[in-house]
């Protein structure tokens, strides 16, 4: 017993898949096969699926090392099925797979070297070993047989006699065979060659003579293989008799592919039967293999289902030794086939054998038969029939005997007739001699070739080449295709006598079968008498020759065209009628000669339908020419009305629009008006008719903070921008997917364009943007709002286009029209224009031959001094990265003074400044409100805290611009008004710019001059990267005016850079060169998405997310642990695996069938703010194996809620913190999910969402806690630990509160607003996301999606960048400026800022209670009886000032704070905030963290007024209000980024000691664990929030070294690092600015005794001269 061999090979690409650019997804390693899921996402457990057979044959690419020849599958299966044979077992190879696989390849193969299949190399072999083995005891024999199998029908390929279909019978002994198939001898391989290619042309021939195809059908080519040896000891000769089969399958054929309909498609079905039934089989077959061996039900093998599995019965899980051989399509676009192929070949393998040695076979079969003879003799006697042998053993004449038979049952004794005549078949053929054979072989050759050459088949005298011929006797039609390639391909005889043509369907039968709409049942008759060919058109039937409508009948002459119905067309040819006129031709004279040539040339399709319409009357040309002229007028007309529909339907639509408009500001004024009434302004009656609207009891601080109100919140565009991303997304997916079907090569995606100094918008944009273009009355500059747009990448013409919104929706209107057309078109019809139809191609744009490279700006102030500036400017695109460098000189022309360069250019121009040249078009960028105006929420002062330094400092810019400018007021004599002024602007050289630029040329002008714009010549760009010299002078003279003089103070010059692009954008070698910085996490959205809460059962759906005004904001800290059951009774916190690498940096280890409680530990600073009442729910749902989760899920029945337990607050001794916990009862089989119900298979996660809703004071709804848990569940008794090899070397805190996981959220306390305002009305309006709406063709891009909000983050990254270059261009400016004019006389000026903070500390010292908090810079306008005169101090008193004020920052005795406390009226919950409240006073995050504000020292009723403002001091503390507050929890994404690690020694306010910390730094937070082994975090720190203070006077006073100062809203800490050089590195990490401004300070100080000695040098030096000039 054995099982069948297996084998799977992959071929290479054929022309269809490389033209759909297919994807391999065949791999192969050793005797594994693979196959990957192209519509699975990868990664997960159904993406690959893996096969293990006997051999797997990786022939995809012949470049690989790994490559298998056909000799490679030779040699493994070839060679091990020969032996078999020759000891005598039956062999059998098929090959199995879809149609095209390479299955006939690899059985045939082809006639080139190193190409033979197994077939051809088998019987090479076999004869090869014959010859080198027979000796003249063991003689060999070798016969064959050729059969296909086509609709259930066999036929025989070798013998052409045996033209109908052979029968399919059984013996008992001999099982299935064909009857009266012929087995020919053969005695080399020459024989087997000649005869396999014989039968491959009789396959062809029958093929084309019945409308088949080869492929439609099985071939089964047998070798019976006979060995006879003589024993001379014993004189008996034994025989062994294998047989070889090799088979070749047939392929499938798809139905849909054929178009094949009603008795067609049942024809192909029948076709496919066998390999369905072969299916079918192998699937019997293995599961009766994989069955226990005491089965005792019989199973049920559909053998006799098709004729196929019928004859090689014995061969599947028979007497034979089988080798199956699958051959698969590497493509993606087969992945159903091959998957199918793999799995039946899989099946395969189980398949078992039992195969037996062929011994004796000849004398055994003979007895028995002789046996069987008698008996049915015996049986025929009973009967009355009498049987009389004859000599030959092949006739028998049977006798009834007419007395019995009338008595007896005539089909029994037919059956036994031909039982009989059948085994007397066998016994002549097994008692054949091999003479006999041979003669016999030769006879059925001879009359082979007869036959093939009649019937129009060919074979040169080589015996190899074939061919179809034209038949020398018969007539015959020939058919003419379209496609030269398949003309001439059918021959259809003409017989002697009359031929029919029609359809299937005719009563009569036809004799040439044709189908088509316009063919008749009996269409026409072909009569041939003495060789002259009649056609004889039935009635109705559509018949032409040569052009000529047929009527009545008419003699055919060879070489006429006829063409039947409408499609068929054929060249009719009579061998006899081509003679003679050949002959008479001859005799012919010359002229003669030439007439009946052009009669009887050869002619085409073309031909023939050019002739038919040239016969009809029918000019083509003139038809097709009116036609066009049809099509074009009917466009015109029809264009003409879609526009006259469109401009009114434009109307329509503009009037309704401005209607709704108008209603929409008469509504929203009206509600305005309203808004401002209190409930007691309609008791009084004589207020009823005052419109409040022009009435204002406001202040002038009133109204500037209004404005400055109204101008921050009037620029915010998030939400609209989203809600444009989101309604037209839709729009861009199809339009990308028509691109894709249309194969246009265009892609679409969004982008968002703001107008800027960098990135001005297109023309035919910008005019879609209503800009203001005029301060508003509170002196508002201008601002560009950002606009949505459709980038058009064309990667056919490598070009970049910006499309709006609109544009978009019109092409794509010209999009689907296209796309329609193209759909409609025939095939083989003409390809008109489209481009003509739709008016241009919608998908392209014209794009220019110079492109952008960057712009730079150069600013003028060194003209009102004058001095001349040489600049080096970067070169920026629209997108802020820096493109290359560019060197300009700017300087006054006061003389006639001239600069030549030797390879310059030298210009002069003159301009005129208007009044209105003056004002900017563009708001300066450096405004922060501007830069972060897309947000819409509170989270202004968070994402601003990275661009500035939350401590008080000095910068550069606030000293050196504002001195700059104090000297810069008044102009000198060079701009008086009036006057003309020249100054010369020259364009040196370029650097930087990269190769892909050629031609680079430069292009300058003023921001307000667009149409007066100097150019200079283009210079060649080199790959050397030397720089490109322009040397460009150009004067530009003015007339001085106001506003001339106001843009040299504020405006630049514009500077374009242009260049050829030379390389394609996608091409590898036009990838920049330069690295784009990467936008700051902070601007990045969360790379794992944060949950949404579970729905709860209790609360229903989720409340929509607050809108109101945020007042207060905390940091809260969530522990989490899962407790089991312990044996003692107690529940005990299971294991944790920490790790930053898991997707919830942690994992809790759990144990299957324990009852298991959750526990929830709140921890965060204490505020009179949040009080926890109870926990209302917990939620626990949403349980999945993969990280991402949807809302989805809360549908279904897993989600469940907790039996609660009492909360409770925690008193926890030396930490004042606030600590509440709560737990609940979790039974998790109650959830009814199999993975939280069984142990965890390998490498399996589980993911959980719990929800927890709690209760606080003065809360109008809950507060929700929502946190992803990860877990692996182990077995009852399994050891759990953490299983990565960090922690088994590292060591591992046994601490069991190290068995929590840690979550950190941020707290916001809203107020609660009246639901039914028109502002949370409007707040709330939800736009339907229609990026993820199905649109037509959306397969084909492959999961593609359009942008959404990171698109805006990403913009916003944009901005900054562009803000920050333009800050450091004019700082660079100011700073080369001062430099030129010798400004830089003192080393350390004290800055604006300082001063503030000196007046309002003495301010401060008078008015402890009566506090002021200073104005941010961006509140314009301030009341007048606030501000309080200053005093001017001399540098002493300045330095002790400030000297005294950062001793008092953060450092309150208790003494001091109990005074403090009495004078304010503060509750001693407040001393935490008391302690840093000075300390902020001079921190600039004053202006960017308004919750700071709120917390300074005055009393709850002033807390909640805004910035600045006072309120009197009530006589008493009143009782604290009750307010209502939203509370929103949100969690916070840590970041994996850690800034700084390490021990510190650690000091907290009011604690018992220094302790040793092991601290984390992961901006914005610090987290302060016990140990460096600890992985739970034990407290954090905000530092958007807090203060960083380092001072040298710091250090005196604590005496202790190396200690920096960190103080929150609530406490302060002291912190110690271990060695001096850490200082810095911790500053850094905590606060870069202030670490800088340190560096810096040390710095000034080492470089001013050097200053002092020179200065000193120098008066020396002028005293010197001075005595020596007296």
């Amino acid at each position: 017993m054995s099982s069948v061999k297996v084998a799977v090979r992959v071929r290479p690409f054929n022309s269809r898949e490389i033209a759909r650019e297919s994807k391999c997804i065949i791999e192969m390693a050793g005797a594994t096969t693979a196959i990957t899921n192209p519509k699975v996402p990868p990664n997960t457990s159904d993406s690959v699926k893996r096969f293990n057979f006997d051999y797997s044959y990786w022939s995809h690419d012949h470049h690989d090392a790994d490559f298998s020849t056909q000799s490679m599958v030779y040699k493994d299966i070839g060679e091990e099925m020969l032996q078999h044979s020759f000891d005598g077992y039956n062999v059998c190879i098929f090959a199995y797979g879809q149609t095209g696989a390479g299955k006939s390849y690899t059985m045939m193969g082809r006639q080139e070297e190193q190409q033979e299949g197994i077939i051809p190399m088998i019987c090479k072999d076999l004869f090869t070993r014959i010859q080198d083995t027979e000796t003249d005891d063991l003689k060999y024999s070798v016969e064959v047989s050729y059969m296909e199998i086509y609709c259930e029908r066999v036929r025989d390929l070798l013998n052409p006699k045996n033209k109908g279909n052979l029968r399919v019978r059984e013996h008992p002994l001999l099982g299935p065979y064909v009857e009266d198939l012929s087995k020919l001898a053969v005695t080399d391989y020459q024989d087997i060659h000649d005869l396999i290619d014989e039968g491959n042309k009789a396959r062809t021939v029958a093929a084309t003579n019945m409308n088949e195809t080869s492929s439609r059908s099985h071939a089964v080519f047998t070798i019976f293989f006979t060995q006879r040896r003589h024993d001379l000891m014993t004189n008996l000769t034994t025989e062994k008799v294998s047989k070889i089969s090799l088979v070749d399958l047939a392929g499938s054929e798809r139905a849909d592919s054929t178009g094949a309909k009603g008795t067609r498609l049942k024809e192909g079905a029948n076709i496919n039967k066998s390999l369905t039934t072969l299916g079918k089989v192998i699937s019997a077959l293995a599961e009766v293999a994989s069955k226990k061996k005491n089965t005792k039900k019989a199973d049920f093998i559909p053998y006799r289902d098709s004729a196929l599995t019928w004859l090689l019965r014995e061969n599947l899980g028979g007497n034979s030794k089988t080798a199956m051989i699958a051959a698969i399509s590497p493509a993606d676009i087969n992945y159903d086939e091959t998957l199918s192929t793999l799995r039946y070949a899989d099946r395969a393998k189980q398949i078992v054998c039992k195969a037996v040695v062929n011994e004796d076979a000849n004398a055994k079969l003979i007895r028995e038969l002789k046996e069987e003879i008698q008996k049915l003799r015996d049986l025929l006697k009973a009967e009355g029939i009498e049987v009389q042998e004859e000599d030959e053993l092949t006739k028998s004449t049977v006798i009834k005997s007419p007395t019995k038979s009338r008595n007896r049952n005539g089909s029994t004794t037919e059956m036994a007739v031909d039982q009989l005549q059948a085994s007397e078949k066998l016994i002549a053929e097994l008692n054949e001699t091999w003479e006999e054979k041979l003669k016999r072989t030769e006879e059925i050759r001879v009359q082979r070739e007869a036959v093939f050459a009649e019937m129009g088949v060919a074979v040169k005298e080589d015996g190899i080449t074939v061919g179809v011929f034209s038949p020398k006797k018969t007539p015959h039609l020939v058919n003419l295709n379209e496609d030269p390639n398949l003309s001439e391909c059918l021959l259809y005889y003409i017989k002697e006598g009359l031929t029919r043509l029609g359809t299937h369907e005719a009563n009569v039968p036809q004799d040439i079968q044709l189908s088509g709409s316009h063919i008749l049942k009996e269409h026409c008759t072909f009569e041939n008498k003495n060789s002259t060919v009649t056609l004889l058109p039935h009635k109705d039937a559509i018949i032409y020759v040569n052009g000529r409508k047929l009527v009545e009948p008419e003699v055919l002459k060879t070489g006429s065209r006829v063409i039947l119905g409408k499609n068929h067309v054929f060249r009719f040819t009579n061998p006899e009628q081509a003679r003679e006129l050949r002959d008479k031709i001859e005799t012919e004279n010359e002229a003669e000669n030439e007439v009946e040539k052009t009669d009887t040339q050869q002619v085409d399709w073309n031909f023939a339908q050019c002739e038919l319409l040239e016969k009809q009357g029918i000019d083509l040309k003139a038809e097709m020419k009116k036609r066009l002229d049809n099509l074009e007028e009917q466009y015109k007309r029809e264009k003409l009305q879609a526009d006259q529909q469109f401009e009114e339907q434009r109307k329509t639509y503009e009037a309704r629009i401005d209607a709704l408009q108008k209603q929409v500001e008469e509504q929203s004024m009206t509600m305005s008006m309203y808004s401002s009434y209190s409930p007691e302004d309609f008791h009084q009656e004589e207020d009823v008719y005052t419109n409040p609207m022009y009435e204002s009891c406001w202040t002038a601080r009133e109204a500037g903070l209004a404005a400055w109100a109204f101008r921050k919140w009037r620029y915010h565009q998030f939400t609209s921008l989203r809600d444009d991303l989101w309604g037209n997304a839709i729009f861009l997916k199809e339009a990308n997917a028509i691109s894709v079907e249309l194969k246009k090569k265009v892609q679409f995606q969004f982008t968002l364009l703001t107008d800027t100094l960098y990135s001005p918008l297109p023309p035919e944009l910008a005019s879609t943007v209503a800009p203001v273009h005029q301060e508003d009355e509170f002196g508002a500059p201008p601002v560009s709002k950002t606009l949505v747009a459709v980038e058009v990448t064309d990667t056919k013409n490598g070009a970049t286009h910006h499309w709006s919104l609109e544009k978009l929706r019109q092409r794509l209107e010209l999009m689907r029209e296209m796309y329609h057309n193209e759909a409609e078109m025939s095939p083989t019809s003409p390809d008109y224009n489209v481009e003509s139809l739709t008016g241009g191609d919608p998908f392209y744009d014209r794009f220019p031959w110079f492109r952008m490279v960057g712009r730079s700006f150069i600013y003028l102030s060194n003209l009102l001094y004058p001095v001349p500036l040489v600049h080096k400017v970067a070169i920026v695109n629209e997108r802020g990265d820096v493109r290359g460098y560019l060197r300009i000189a700017v300087q006054p022309v006061l003389d006639e003074e001239s600069i030549d360069f030797n390879n310059g250019v030298k210009q002069s121009a003159r301009l005129v400044f208007n009044e209105d040249d003056a004002k900017p078009k563009y708001r300066a960028l450096n405004e922060k409100d501007d830069v972060q105006r897309y947000i819409d929420n509170g989270g202004l002062d968070s994402k601003l805290e990275e661009l500035e330094d939350v401590d008080s400092g000095r910068g550069i810019d606030s000293n050196s611009a504002s001195e700059c400018h104090e000297n810069s007021e008044e102009p000198g004599e060079h701009l008086q008004v009036g006057k003309e002024f020249t100054f010369r602007v020259t364009v040196l050289q370029a650097t930087g710019i990269g190769a892909e630029y050629a031609d680079i040329f430069c292009q300058f002008n003023f921001l307000h001059r667009h149409e007066e714009a100097f150019s200079t010549e283009p210079v060649k760009n080199s790959a050397s990267g030397a720089p490109l010299g322009f040397y460009h002078v150009q004067n530009i003279t003015v007339p001085v005016t106001k506003s001339f003089i106001e843009y040299l103070k504020t405006q630049p010059i514009m500077f374009k850079i242009f260049g050829h692009y030379q390389t394609h954008p996608l091409h590898k070698d036009a990838k920049q060169d330069f690295v784009s910085r990467p936008p700051p996490r902070r601007m990045l959205p969360p790379s794992i998405p944060i949950s949404q809460p579970v729905r709860s059962p209790k609360f229903g759906p989720l409340p929509c997310a607050p809108t109101s005004t945020v007042l207060a904001k905390h940091d809260v800290l969530v522990w989490f642990e899962i407790c089991e059951l312990a044996p003692n009774g107690e529940y005990v916190p299971s294991v944790v695996e920490h790790s930053d690498d898991l997707p919830c940096r942690g994992l809790f280890l759990l144990h299957q069938g324990i009852q298991r409680r959750i526990r929830i530990t709140i921890v965060h600073e204490p505020t009179t703010e949040v009080k926890w009442k109870d926990i209302n729910e917990l939620v626990v749902g949403r349980i999945r194996n993969t990280p991402e989760s949807s809302d989805e899920q809360d549908e279904d029945a897993c989600v469940l809620s907790l039996g609660l337990f009492p909360g409770e607050a925690l008193e926890v001794p030396g930490d004042d913190r606030s600590f509440y916990r709560f737990e609940a009862a979790w039974d998790s089989s109650l959830h009814n999910s199999a993975l939280l119900n069984r142990v965890s298979q390998g490498g399996e996660t589980i993911y959980i969402t719990l929800s927890a809703y709690l209760e606080l004071e003065n809360c109008a709804r809950p507060a929700i806690i929502t946190k992803d848990l990860s877990m692996v569940i182990y077995g009852r008794d399994a050891r759990t630990g953490p299983r990565s090899l960090k922690h088994l070397f590292s060591g591992q805190y046994r601490n069991p509160e190290a068995n929590r996981l840690t979550g950190v959220y941020e707290l916001a306390l809203r107020r609660a607003s009246e639901a039914g305002s028109p502002g949370v009305q409007r707040r709330q309006r939800r736009v339907l996301d229609t990026s993820s709406t199905y649109v037509r063709g959306e397969e084909n891009l492959h999961g593609w999606r359009p942008r959404g909000d990171s698109l805006i983050f990403d913009h916003q990254w944009e901005l900054e960048k562009l803000t920050r270059l333009e800050e450091v261009g004019r700082m660079r400016h100011l700073l080369l400026l001062r430099e030129r004019l010798g400004m830089d006389t003192n080393p350390n000026p004290t800055t604006k800022t300082e001063k503030d903070v000196c007046n309002l500390a003495a301010r401060a010292a008078t008015s402890p209670v009566h506090m002021v908090i200073p104005q941010s810079p961006q509140t314009p306008v301030k009341d007048p009886q606030q501000i309080i005169p200053e005093r001017e101090y001399n540098q002493r008193e300045q330095d002790l000032m400030l000297k005294c004020l950062k001793l008092v920052q953060g450092r309150y005795t208790k003494s001091e704070a109990n005074d403090t406390q009495t004078q304010s009226d503060v509750s001693p919950s407040d001393e935490g905030c008391a302690d840093m409240t000075v300390s902020c006073i001079s921190s600039n995050s004053m202006e960017n963290n308004k919750f700071v504000i709120r917390r300074r020292l005055c009393s709850p009723d002033r807390a909640d007024a805004p910035n600045g403002w006072e309120a009197p001091a009530p006589a008493t503390q009143p009782a604290l209000p009750l307010r209502l507050y939203v509370p929103e929890l949100e969690e916070i994404r840590v970041s994996p980024v850690v800034a700084r690690k390490g021990l510190l020694n650690v000091l907290e306010h009011g604690g018992s000691g220094w302790k040793k910390r092991w601290v984390i730094v992961r901006r914005p937070y610090v987290f302060i664990y016990r140990s460096e082994k600890d992985p739970v975090e034990r407290a954090v720190l905000n530092l958007a929030t807090a203060h960083v203070e380092c001072s040298e006077d710091q250090a005196a006073m604590v005496k202790i070294p190396n200690t920096f100062s960190v103080v929150t809203k609530h406490r302060g800490y002291l912190l110690q690092t271990l060695g001096d050089k850490e200082v810095h590195d911790w500053l850094y990490a905590i606060n870069p600015l202030l670490a800088g401004q340190i560096k810096s300070r040390l710095a000034r100080r080492t470089l001013e005794p050097a200053s002092q000695t020179a200065s000193q040098i120098q008066a020396t030096n002028a005293a010197n001269a001075n005595s020596a000039s007296k």
